[in-house]
């Protein structure tokens, strides 16, 4: 079976273990496989791309007492949109939190270590041929300062890409992310509804109230805020607007 296309995250702290996962998941085939050591890098590799598969070990800090940041990891994966029903599948060395893994976190199996490498192999294709249910994406994921912000798109009215932030400005208020190209935002998104009318803009299509072509600008419905359309990008959104 090839399985080129899927990706797979694996977050685990012990280097060792962390061989035993990436070796077991190369014998399954060719995977897009990100390795995160700390819970930093986890969750970027789940914000920047579409995780097809997680396994992560509960504890990812043993020099500190009664860690469960791996649990705590999984919570936060769990009330993202396109995660809600992805297979995780967990390891630990705890004696038994099958209940909580099971039933609370929604978790695919439960693996306590040392574990059998076949099973858990027959395991990760199980869940990569697994195909969960997909819901319409309804909301925007950042991080900031280790906490976990989410955005309604459909309350985006626009968005500036700084040099070295975003900012998504919303009908209620504005959030101030880390950066991205205006083209990751975009796949981000992963609207029609969102154009991008400079090198710099992107604007929600629902909130323009009048479009001034020949003197490049946007007035938007609220307040009649104005933006620039770059001289650029003035075809490309001409083309996009009409289409839509």
């Amino acid at each position: 079976m090839y399985y080129g296309c899927k990706n797979v995250l694996v977050v685990e702290d012990n280097e060792a273990n962390m061989e035993v996962v990436c070796r077991i998941l190369t014998n399954i085939g060719p995977l897009n496989i990100f390795k995160a050591l700390d819970i930093e890098m986890a969750y970027k590799y789940a914000m920047e791309y579409d995780i097809d598969v997680f396994i992560v070990d509960f504890i990812l800090d043993i020099h500190t007492l009664g860690d469960i940041s791996g649990i705590r990891f999984i919570e936060n994966i769990r009330k993202i949109d396109k995660y809600k029903f992805s297979p995780i599948i967990v390891t630990t060395c705890l004696e038994d939190p099958k209940l909580n893994s099971y039933i609370y976190l929604h978790c695919y199996r439960y693996f306590e270590k040392p574990y059998d490498e076949e099973e858990f192999e027959r395991t990760v294709i199980q869940a990569l041929e697994y195909i969960p249910h997909k819901e319409k994406k309804k909301r925007l994921y950042y991080k900031n300062d280790g906490i976990l912000f989410s955005i309604k798109i459909e309350d985006i009215i626009y968005v500036v890409n700084h040099s070295l932030y975003i900012e998504y400005h919303c009908v209620d208020e504005v959030h101030k992310a880390p950066y991205k190209s205006c083209k990751k935002i975009l796949e981000e998104i992963n609207s029609d509804d969102f154009i991008q009318c400079s090198k710099s803009t992107i604007v929600n299509v629902n909130y323009i109230l009048n479009v001034d072509f020949v003197n490049r600008y946007i007035t938007l419905i609220n307040e009649g805020e104005v933006l620039e359309i770059g001289s650029r990008m003035k075809k490309h959104f001409m083309s996009r607007l009409k289409n839509d």
